[in-house]
């Protein structure tokens, strides 16, 4: 969350004051333009030092002041418009010079010295600029698993200057037509978003007890390999990235060392009730409704709100627990399992998380052979939740209604949010870390091109390379 405050007592006194979940809402709209809105995400640090306590920076505290006892909603757009001008932390910067170049207005430290263009200067070899040959060595160590040889090196600096993007292209192809990228760089991006656990994933070998003395010999209680497959799958060959939450398909082994898709209802290769996919492909959604998926963060929850916060930080780039993201629907939470989200401290956030949740409830987490692990179940909510059925909770996610995960996973990628964390991912992988204010132009860039590039991760990263921040010495 975006820790912009509010002013709330009497008579425009400062009896009590607190971070606002719409605060990244209303900082986009007057700066849409802004680093944090276009490629990066808006986060409490532009105003905050703290949100719980809620403390304040020294732009917060500037807003604080500006706000005068309005309304949040209704005042901050001109309260942030009456600071533009001004220096809240003294780092010789306006604020709205930092807002437009990324750095933070409240933090003196926040602050970005661009390296002086200098006139005359080799714009392949000067310092700051893109470098052919650094890129070079970046493609093949990060896409191929490797340095570039001492000839690759050679033969490339021995090609005319206009020639060399040409081949860094038709290297970057190679190398993300190669195995080091297909089955081991981007099994490894995928991790976060999979978390495999090996005591009870495709690779355990835990004995589980059968009673009398029998036992089951390895406890499988879902098989991420499916993850990491359709992961793999969509994110090369050109394919849509967006079918990371749309698939209705998923990816075994060819034989030949590749993948191809299959359809419907898939058994478990293992000796127990889990480790395959039983979940009628209507009720599909890619990534967020594999049994792993669901097992791993669903378990035993009525209300997953785990499974609905780990996909919404996973694909939409967006963390709850440190209050990102946060789009409160109206009369939420109802706490609808009785768990006491409703309370003061809690409300905000799950005003937000629960509506990501409900559509969740339909699937099963941990199940017996009875209701299969990561199976869908029309009666779940209502026998897991007596509530249900009287309130009857709408699903919402970004601002929309929806009925369905499947609808939950075609509103977000279609999103700008899923976009920019697509994006951002790959953009960091190539950049080592996070983007700093020097190369937040080139990641916004990158991000906006992604439709027009047809949702491809392969162009994705070809844009990457072509940016300044890429080729940097």
């Amino acid at each position: 969350m975006l820790g912009f405050t509010a002013l709330l007592g009497v008579g425009g006194l400062a009896s009590e004051a607190e971070a606002k979940p719409t605060g990244p809402m209303r900082f986009c709209e007057a700066y849409p333009e802004s680093p944090d809105c276009s490629g990066r995400l808006t986060t409490c640090e532009t105003c905050h030092t703290s949100t719980d306590p809620a403390q304040w920076n020294a732009y917060g505290g500037a807003l604080l002041g500006a706000l005068g006892g309005r309304d949040f909603d209704e005042g901050i757009a001109s309260a942030m418009l009456e600071l533009e001008d001004l220096d809240a932390d003294g780092d010789g910067e306006t604020n709205l010079d930092e807002i437009l170049v990324g750095t933070n207005p409240g933090n003196a430290e926040s602050i970005w010295q661009p390296v002086p263009e200098v006139e005359g200067a080799n714009p392949f070899y000067d310092l700051g600029t893109y470098d052919p040959r650094v890129a070079l060595q970046r493609v093949m160590v990060l896409y191929c698993g490797h340095s570039a040889s001492y000839e690759q090196r050679q033969d490339f600096a021995a090609l005319p200057a206009e020639d060399q993007r040409d081949a860094l292209h038709e290297t970057l192809s190679m190398c993300l037509d190669g195995e080091y990228w297909r089955t081991l760089a981007l099994r490894e991006l995928a991790d976060v978003r999979i978390t495999p656990s090996y005591a009870v994933g495709a690779d355990s070998d835990v004995n589980l007890s059968l009673g009398d003395g029998a036992y089951q010999q390895r406890l499988v209680l879902a098989d991420y390999d499916w993850d990491y497959r359709l992961w793999r799958y969509i994110m090369t060959d050109d394919r849509d990235i967006r079918q990371l939450l749309t698939a209705k398909y998923h990816v075994v082994d060819d034989g030949a060392g590749g993948l191809m898709p299959v359809e419907g209802i898939l058994d478990s290769p293992y000796e127990t009730v889990a480790g395959g996919q039983p979940l009628p492909p209507e009720h599909r959604a890619g990534m967020i409704t594999t049994q792993w998926f669901l097992m791993v963060n669903t378990m035993f929850s009525a209300l997953p709100r785990t499974t609905a916060a780990q996909a919404y930080r996973s694909y939409l780039g967006m963390n709850i627990s440190a209050s990102e993201g946060i789009l409160p629907v109206a009369g939420e939470p109802l706490d609808i399992d009785a768990k006491g989200v409703a309370a003061p401290a809690c409300a905000s956030c799950h005003s937000t998380l629960d509506p990501l949740a409900y559509a969740f409830s339909y699937y099963n987490g941990i199940g017996n052979e009875t209701n299969l692990t990561g199976d869908y179940d029309p009666m779940r909510p209502v026998t897991a939740m007596p509530a249900w059925e009287a309130e009857q909770p709408t699903s919402m996610i970004l601002g929309q209604p929806i009925d369905s995960v499947a609808a939950w996973g075609r509103v977000a990628s279609e999103s700008l949010y899923f976009r920019q964390a697509m994006g951002r991912m790959f953009f960091e992988h190539a950049l080592g870390g996070p983007a700093g204010p020097a190369e937040l132009d080139d990641l916004a860039q990158v991000v906006e091109t992604i439709p027009a590039d047809g949702h491809s991760a392969n162009r994705i990263i070809h844009r990457i390379i072509d940016t300044e921040a890429f080729g940097a010495p």
